[in-house]
């Protein structure tokens, strides 16, 4: 045990601090901040991740051989920062990983992913105070307000472990969501973004991605909801038409992977290159101005030049806002990592580059139509800790200058005026 901690002596850790280091996706994110809201909300202090505490906790990525390398890394660096050094490991590498991080000196316990919003319990046979899945970011450091509105997937990608660590897609009941959603707004969030790992897999007793949606934009108050993303096969009619609400930000990250269509089968990504550009097409002719992202893996087994140009090709044609451009690297325990790799290592590296331009190229041009327009932003503080920056609609990162806002009240939602771009930077000011 961590402490020898009992039921009747839970006053004795009031005064005890940690620290959490998360890897990984959008929902890890938001569930470590369900884990540091059970421990604050017990009396915990938490402290950043590299100053000495009483515990540590790594929420761990395992998407690929890499991520596990990475994690390993980060529980050995906690149990150096954890004063009786060892390292509480969650996340999804606690699940695909344990015959492995069971041998680590360094971890103290494995949390599964199902037992996060217990994590009290599951350390110490403790009741947490703060058990609830609706139980959101700590309010006075966060700028928006994130919702878990599904967990799972059995998509079952060829390159991809997430189906066998998270399980089957569940759903949250359509009416906490709401609830959620609510309180969320009643606490000031302007910006609401729902979360999971295949929100398009979203299915209540009935009511799918399309009728939360429908339920969530017709709250009463002021706010905008985000779409994090969603997979092409899951993007239909009914969702595209539901964009045309003004509390629905015009912005959608739709994975591509490659745009090939044979890549795409050897994937098992579920569409052809075509149908992808379809749902482009469809989405361009309502909303011209409609941000959309996506991800490509360069270098899956089998891809060779003409596969890697058709993947240009699709990110010119598409004029894509931005682009997540991922060198492939196998995940042992997948189909896809017993696939001859094809294309040598300095071949893969200068594709990865020319994507990275002809990405590069594309986002500017879409955000070069922006300059000198006017948008309801979020403002944000910089990572750095030193300014702020503003969060548009249609997803473009503005860097404030002449700020006169305190860094420490993120959240405010203010005008905010693009005056320039360079490269990757975006410039602009608030206006009153």
């Amino acid at each position: 045990m961590l402490f020898d901690v009992h039921r009747d002596q839970r006053y004795k850790i009031m005064s005890k601090t940690f620290s959490v280091k998360t890897l990984g996706c959008k929902l890890n994110q938001y569930e470590s901040t369900g884990i540091i809201s059970q421990f604050v909300r017990n009396g915990w202090q938490i402290r950043p991740f590299g100053e000495k505490v009483d515990v540590v906790i790594v929420n761990t990525c395992s998407v690929t051989d890499n991520s596990d390398r990475k994690c390993r890394n980060y529980i050995r660096q906690g149990a150096r920062f954890s004063k009786n050094g060892k390292t509480v490991v969650t996340g999804c590498m606690a699940e695909a990983g344990q015959d492995v991080l069971k041998k680590m000196p360094e971890v103290e316990t494995l949390i599964p992913n199902s037992k996060k919003d217990d994590i009290l319990n599951e350390i110490w046979g403790m009741d947490s105070e703060s058990r609830s899945v609706t139980e959101e970011i700590p309010y006075s450091t966060k700028s928006r307000g994130f919702i878990k509105i599904q967990d799972g997937c059995d998509n079952f990608c060829s390159y991809c472990i997430v189906p066998y660590v998270r399980g089957k897609p569940v759903s949250r009941d359509i009416n906490e969501v709401v609830d959620n959603a609510k309180k969320l707004i009643d606490e000031g969030f302007y910006e609401l973004v729902l979360t999971g790992i295949t929100i398009g897999k979203y299915n209540f007793d009935g009511n799918d991605f399309a009728d939360l949606l429908g339920r969530l934009i017709n709250i009463r108050g002021e706010f905008r909801i985000r779409i994090t993303s969603i997979e092409p096969v899951h993007f239909d009619d009914r969702l595209l038409e539901l964009y045309s609400s003004d509390r629905i930000c015009k912005h959608i990250h739709l994975p591509l992977q490659s745009g090939s269509a044979e890549i795409l089968k050897l994937m098992k990504r579920g569409y052809t290159s075509a149908e992808y550009q379809n749902i482009i097409e469809k989405i361009k002719t309502l909303y011209p101005e409609m941000a959309i992202g996506t991800d490509i893996i360069v270098g899956f087994p089998g891809e060779n030049e003409n596969h890697f140009e058709e993947s240009l090709r699709m990110i010119e044609r598409s004029g894509f806002a931005y682009v997540h451009c991922f060198k492939y690297s196998k995940r042992r325990g997948t189909p896809a990592s017993e696939m001859a790799q094809t294309g040598s290592v300095s071949d893969i590296s200068d594709r990865v580059k020319r994507l990275k331009e002809q990405a590069a190229e594309t986002g500017l041009k879409y955000r070069k139509q922006f300059v000198g327009r006017i948008f309801k932003s979020v403002i944000e503080k910089k990572k750095s800790g030193c300014g702020i920056k503003a969060l548009t609609d249609n997803y473009i990162k503005i860097d404030i200058e002449d700020n006169l806002y305190d860094v420490k009240d993120p959240g405010k939602v203010l005008n905010v005026k693009l005056l320039g771009i360079n490269g990757t930077a975006n410039s602009g000011i608030i206006i009153d």
